[in-house]
């Protein structure tokens, strides 16, 4: 529908309404027709606002200042925003209470941290949600669709939330809850919209039939509404769902319909949206010129808008693709942008995929040091985000036990008040009856006794939740293996010895994890990652070793007392666990998992040059790092090394593959199962 219909209705269908009174439905359904304009083009839609009669009532002032600020919110200028929010939350408080010109505050909020791709965009539509619940459930008498419009609005942006944050329960309950607004409200264009989002997430729990089903009611609503806009989101989350099941020619067509009805609709944002969708989709088939085309079309569709979301999807689209072509200078800006960008937004998880991202690209080209480089920056900061989940998890634990140790105290201090009163009253009482004191007397020993073992069981559980405590710290929730904390410090232990660390080390990491994730979900890959954990300590037959999940999917063995034809034996046992069998789905069939190794046994021969644990899980990671590039399902160990000094073990830790070549280091290769048999490399020549 164009612009020119959407002011002729807007300028035709105003009704004039009484002071006192809510808003005619005439204005608020012209109001909501231009706020849809306002998505995509904020300042004609300001101006057809602007172009409507003068407002004869407060509550109708209210309405038209209130839709300029909503589509203030959306526009690139910061300071219209900011101006248009304050002149709707001085309309809302000449007409209505203070609670709900809170809640209209944090709404407008809201929209803006949406618009701005900003962390506390949750926060802020939490607490105006509950501020308009808490206005509507007040009025006398109750009116279903009291505010529905800014409460739909509401519960969409914590349902996209949720659900990119991959919580599809909490999604399904927003959308659900949203959908029940619509209805209420006899909004059939928000009712389509809300089963497209019932849909979304139907598809995130991998129930695609219920998905189908609320795609259908989308579309037949949408059929009745007649908008383009409206049916080219519904084709987006067509095509999301093909590429959720595995469909990509249908994924393919809908996202190519979804921006065909975007250009009919004039809507830059939904065309980004879909070229966003096509350039990820030909970054993963292997064709980099149209990903890179489809992704700077979408760039110069959405840079009007300004929305960062869609423009940092996009940009690290163009990334991808540009490695893939070569351009790895200009690959290389968009990636620090992106990471400067995430940063400061405090968006680890975003850099953290988006590093892994790249890395795997140079990695394919051939750019095996960026790749490492990129390796070691991602293991980094994937540990700075497990110390900061791990201590939030502590922090919980701490305040729980501390809560109900706090509870104990309480009971044991009235149990004591109350022995106190019944004291002095047996002492009253024993003046005039020293026969019955004594029994009172009796009874106080006997009541102070079991209130003494009570102190003492207390404080035995109080020990025993401390030791649970201490052991939950070490161990990683998910695998029930040694987590890095505990494995560090049995690393620094061992490293003590004047003689430097001493022992063999593997570092175990499972090939392809992130296509687990993507193709199989995230609830496939926390199995994968139990299931391997599992067979690794079962190969480690040792108890002196110590196994451990490192971060993400790597996994780290330490065995003290194992040499090197021991450790290369133990090296295709786990090579053989993990790949010999499927993993077992939760969902029904089974999925193979292999891994790459990388070890050695410190200190390195001929030399035997003193180094630290840190050197020693470096180097493990190196080996672990050349096995993945000699094509994954093996395992390398470090033969030896010709390094004399502190020094030249620096120089081969800065680049190990020159040594590899310059046979400063020599390698054994053995192959996993379905691979070729096991060898040994000595520089760039390879020995059966």
């Amino acid at each position: 529908m164009t612009l020119r219909r959407w002011l002729g209705w807007a300028a035709a269908a105003l009704v004039c309404i009484a002071p006192g009174v809510h808003a005619s439905p005439a204005l608020e359904r012209q109001l909501d027709a231009l706020l849809r304009v306002g998505e995509d083009r904020p300042a004609p839609a300001l101006a057809a606002i602007d172009a409507l009669p003068a407002p004869e009532s407060p509550v109708e002032a209210r309405w038209l200042t209130r839709a300029r600020a909503e589509v203030a919110a959306r526009s690139a200028s910061a300071g219209e925003a900011q101006r248009w929010r304050e002149a709707a939350v001085q309309a809302v408080r000449a007409t209505e209470p203070a609670a709900l010109v809170e809640a209209e505050l944090q709404y407008l909020l809201a929209l803006r941290a949406e618009h701005e791709d900003a962390g506390s965009m949750n926060e802020l539509a939490r607490a105006a949600l509950a501020g308009y619940d808490g206005h509507c459930k007040a009025l006398q008498p109750p009116r279903p669709d009291c505010e529905y419009r800014a409460r739909w609005r509401l519960q969409q942006l914590l349902a996209q939330h949720a659900r990119a944050q991959r919580a599809p329960a909490a999604a399904r309950q927003h959308a659900r809850a949203a959908l029940e607004l619509a209805i209420a409200g006899s909004d059939l264009w928000r009712q389509a919209w809300s089963e497209s989002e019932l849909a979304l997430a139907a598809g995130h729990e991998r129930d695609f039939s219920r998905a189908q089903a609320h795609l259908e009611r989308a579309l037949q609503l949408a059929a009745r509404e007649e908008e383009p806009r409206l049916a080219a989101r519904i084709a987006l989350t067509e095509g999301t769902l093909a590429q959720d099941q595995g469909d990509w020619p249908r994924a393919h067509r809908s996202e190519l319909r979804a921006l065909a009805l975007a250009r009919q609709a004039q809507s830059p944002r939904y065309e980004a949206i879909a070229l966003v969708n096509l350039s990820d989709q030909a970054v993963q088939s292997g064709r980099p010129a149209e990903a890179l085309e489809h992704a700077l079309q979408g760039l110069a569709a959405v840079k009007p808008l300004q929305i960062k979301r869609i423009e940092r999807s996009l940009l690290n689209n163009a990334m991808l693709a540009r490695v893939a072509l070569g351009r790895r200078a200009e690959a290389r800006a968009d990636f620090e942008a992106l990471q400067a960008a995430w940063s400061a937004d405090g968006a680890i998880g975003r850099q953290v995929t988006s590093m892994r991202e790249f890395g795997d690209a140079l990695a394919k080209v051939g750019d095996l040091r960026g790749a490492l480089e990129l390796h070691h920056r991602e293991t980094e900061l994937s540990r700075r985000l497990m110390d900061a989940n791990r201590t939030a998890a502590l922090a919980e634990l701490r305040s729980r036990y501390d809560r109900e140790a706090q509870q104990r105290n309480i009971v044991l201090l009235e149990r004591d008040n109350a022995l106190k009163t019944t004291e002095l009253d047996n002492r009253a009482l024993s003046q005039r009856l020293w026969t019955l004191g004594a029994g009172v007397l009796v009874l106080t020993m006997v009541l102070m006794l079991l209130l003494v073992r009570r102190v003492r069981e207390t404080n035995r559980a109080l020990e025993h939740s401390r030791a649970k405590l201490r052991v939950q710290s070490e161990r990683d929730p998910l695998t029930g293996l040694a987590n890095r904390r505990h494995f560090q410090a049995v690393l620094q232990a061992g490293g003590e010895a004047a003689e430097g660390f001493r022992g063999a080390l593997l570092m175990i990491d499972i090939d392809h994890f992130k296509h687990i994730n993507d193709n199989h979900g995230h609830a496939a890959g926390d199995q994968v990652l139990v299931e391997v954990a599992q067979r690794i300590a079962a190969a480690v037959r040792s108890e002196a070793d110590t196994v451990a999940r490192w971060g993400g999917e790597e996994f780290l063995v330490l065995a003290p007392a194992l040499q090197r034809h021991d450790t290369e034996a133990l090296a295709q046992r786990l090579l053989q666990a993990v790949a010999g069998t499927p993993v077992a789905l939760a969902g029904g069939g089974g999925l193979r998992a292999t891994v790459s190794i990388g070890h050695a046994v410190f200190p390195l021969p001929p030399h035997r040059v003193k180094l630290t644990p840190e050197q020693a899980v470096n180097l493990a990671d190196m080996a672990l790092y050349t096995a993945k590039s000699q094509g994954r399902n093996r395992a390398v160990g470090i033969v030896q090394a010709e390094v004399a000094d502190a020094q030249a073990l620096r120089a081969l830790e800065g680049d190990f593959e020159r040594a590899w070549v310059e046979g400063r280091v020599q390698l054994r290769i053995d192959a996993g199962p379905g691979e070729s048999a096991g060898r040994q490399s000595a520089g760039a020549a390879v020995v059966a």
